[in-house]
């Protein structure tokens, strides 16, 4: 039954992806206040989904790539929903949306009914507290991520002679820089605190070897960039652009921290 209410989800998810589409491809919002409801029963569904496919395998579903970007993308949906809620930003829905769609298939396709044995090194409340902590940690940088993209067109736009319609539907700079910095302080801890258990289960799993992993040592590489963020905003000021291109950065070295799946790290994929 889980998995027919991801699959009811999947379908509300769709209709925020058509509704960024659209918005791209004809330069205007479309249908938002029917995809943002779409995506909060989606979201509500996908969380049953969850609850009931880790009672089914006993143990909290974010053991493999799939559960973890399952799990990702109901934090996405659930923080679009809180955002719109603070600033009212329609635009942010552009970049989301088809974020959530995207991180929802691979859980959705896996049609595998082989019961998987979890490792034992698996079963431990460090492993899922590890993962959830990263994973919030990545939720609230990608939209530490989007905010950036946001100010340089925004900005982009102010400077033009001629601002189009994208200039009418951006929030104000300092509205898009304030959402930046409050995501950037949520995503540190989180990201900070799920280095940190990582590091006690692997010493343990994995012995003195764990420090080579090519996986952590991106995690580490994108937790460097994340603190340099944050020491540059508080001590040197920084705000606007140099802020975004360096918030940019930190997302892409998300990016290849998450596709990397070698070393200790190659665990099964569905």
């Amino acid at each position: 039954m889980g998995h027919f209410w991801l699959w009811v989800a999947l379908a509300l998810y769709s209709v925020g992806l058509a509704h960024a589409i659209l918005t791209v491809a004809q330069r205007r919002e479309k249908f938002f206040r029917v995809a943002l409801g779409a995506i909060s029963l989606g979201a509500v569904l996908h969380l049953v989904s969850l609850v009931e496919e880790g009672l089914a395998v006993n143990h909290f579903p974010i053991t493999t790539l799939s559960e973890s970007a399952s799990l990702a993308s109901v934090l996405l949906a659930a923080s679009i929903l809180f955002v719109h809620w603070r600033y009212r930003f329609e635009s942010l829905s552009v970049f989301v949306f088809p974020l959530v769609f995207v991180l929802t298939l691979p859980a959705a396709f896996d049609r595998s009914t082989e019961v998987w044995m979890m490792p034992p090194m698996l079963k431990t409340a460090w492993l899922y507290l590890h993962v959830s902590m990263i994973v919030l940690g990545y939720t609230a940088f990608f939209l530490n991520f989007a905010a950036g993209l946001m100010y340089l067109l925004q900005e982009r736009e102010l400077k033009s002679k001629r601002p189009r319609s994208l200039y009418h539907r951006l929030p104000p700079l300092e509205s898009i820089d304030d959402l930046a910095y409050k995501s950037l302080t949520v995503g540190f801890p989180f990201i900070t605190m799920g280095i940190v258990t990582g590091a006690i289960w692997a010493s343990t799993a994995w012995g003195p070897a764990w420090p080579m992993d090519p996986k952590i040592g991106w995690a580490f590489a994108t937790w460097l960039i994340y603190l340099g963020l944050l020491f540059a905003r508080w001590v040197a000021g920084w705000r606007g652009r140099k802020a975004a291109y360096i918030a940019i950065a930190g997302f892409l070295a998300i990016l290849i921290t998450w596709s990397t799946n070698s070393g200790l790290h190659s665990f099964r994929i569905p």
